[in-house]
């Protein structure tokens, strides 16, 4: 147990010390401090702050109708009388045809809120000249009621309400937070564990190694190590995020962006860390695995393509499958363990799927991580002498 911890103290220590891992750390907890203070940080760079002097030059019936009409489009712009900073004049008005004049330009969006707020205008005109009473014009703007059956499940014949399965902003923003974090860390540890055996077995080292702990502990206290770092870098990172969060005034962020938390978030916050945990430890075991067929450096990244197919599949069927979250395809896939961690969060983003899924993954990947860590051990044993240059050659030697 002592060389066990001596092995992963010195391969934990050494990897938490290393630049790529305090930057990596810091960089994107400071991307969550920026991405919390998001509106903020636009409204330093947003000139729409200072208000816009508009002047109108149009019959006072235009005015009454479009001065409130701006208003609800876009409450930064002021009409005034004269000395107006731009210049706004009805050219025709059947059609209703205008001409902005500006001492200096304005931002894209308050062009966009003066058209429409011209547009909107303009429709009332036509309304007016149609003759139609109020009810009728309100009749117009309507929305029309639609009621979405589905036959009921008991075969009785007849029909019963649809469930709205209307994917909530904030849980997919959560979701793909977690998918992007697990990727990024998951390609940098898997190359660095492989690299790390790899390289012990090229120079040699491993002679050493072996003749003071047994192969099988050597590997473990390794993967082990990464397992931690790679986890610390998580917490870390979670953590940072809540200070993020608690320093920042994000009300007028989530307002601005539509994002509300429901009775799906806590749980989709909760299985996406236990599944981004449980990703890493898979992926980290395979590539280990992987390192202990590879005897030269050359071999390094042929070696790793099973670990980046498989992470890159399940990367862009978790990317690619939010719009249909509860299509066939998805429920599949969620259950084969190496797309698991990514695609078994995504059915969380359905309102109705439960926690029997979830333990079924877990359930599942935890049997795999087990399997993968006893074969790597098998396989690191009867290949860490190994001089075969090829991996195949290695393959078939440790097969004998």
């Amino acid at each position: 147990m002592n060389k066990f911890m001596t092995t992963f103290n010195l391969t934990f220590f050494s990897k938490i010390k290393a630049k790529s891992f305090i930057f990596t750390t810091l960089i994107i907890i400071a991307g969550m401090f920026i991405a919390f203070n998001l509106d903020k940080i636009i409204n330093l760079f947003n000139s729409d702050d200072e208000a816009l002097m508009l002047e109108v030059d149009a019959e006072e019936s235009f005015l009454t109708v479009f001065e409130p009409t701006l208003a609800s489009f876009d409450d930064t712009i002021e009409i005034v009388d004269s000395d107006g900073s731009a210049t706004l004049e009805i050219v025709s008005t059947e059609p209703l045809q205008a001409e902005i004049r500006m001492d200096e330009e304005i931002s894209d969006t308050r062009e966009q809120n003066i058209q429409l707020a011209l547009n909107e205008t303009n429709r009332a005109y036509v309304l007016q000249t149609l003759n139609l009473s109020e009810a009728e014009i309100s009749q117009m703007y309507e929305e029309v009621p639609v009621d979405f059956l589905v036959a009921s499940e008991e075969g009785s014949g007849g029909f019963e309400a649809a469930d709205a399965d209307e994917t909530n902003i904030l849980n997919m923003v959560i979701f793909y937070f977690s998918v992007i974090l697990m990727f990024i860390i998951l390609i940098s540890y898997a190359s660095q564990i492989a690299t790390e055996i790899a390289n012990e077995k090229s120079s040699r080292v491993i002679e050493m190694i072996v003749s003071s702990i047994r192969p099988t502990q050597h590997l473990m206290a390794k993967i082990f190590a990464m397992i931690a770092v790679s986890v610390l870098q998580i917490v870390l990172i979670t953590i940072g995020g809540l200070i993020a969060f608690y320093f920042s005034d994000t009300t007028e962020l989530l307002d601005q962006f539509g994002l509300e938390a429901n009775d799906q978030t806590l749980k989709i916050i909760i299985y996406c860390i236990i599944f981004v945990i449980l990703g890493l430890i898979l992926y980290l075991s395979v590539s280990a695995m992987l390192g202990s067929f590879i005897n030269r450096m050359e071999d390094l990244q042929q070696g790793l393509m099973p670990v980046t197919f498989l992470s890159m599949i399940g990367y862009f069927i978790a990317l690619g499958g939010i719009s249909f979250a509860d299509n066939i395809a998805v429920t599949i896939t969620s259950y084969f363990p190496f797309f698991t961690p990514f695609v078994m969060p995504l059915r969380l983003l359905v309102n109705d799927t439960g926690h029997a899924p979830m333990i079924i993954g877990i359930v599942i990947m935890i049997i795999t991580i087990i399997i993968t860590l006893l074969l790597a051990g098998y396989i690191y044993k009867r290949s860490v002498l190994s001089t075969e240059s090829g991996i195949m050659k290695n393959i078939k030697r440790i097969r004998k």
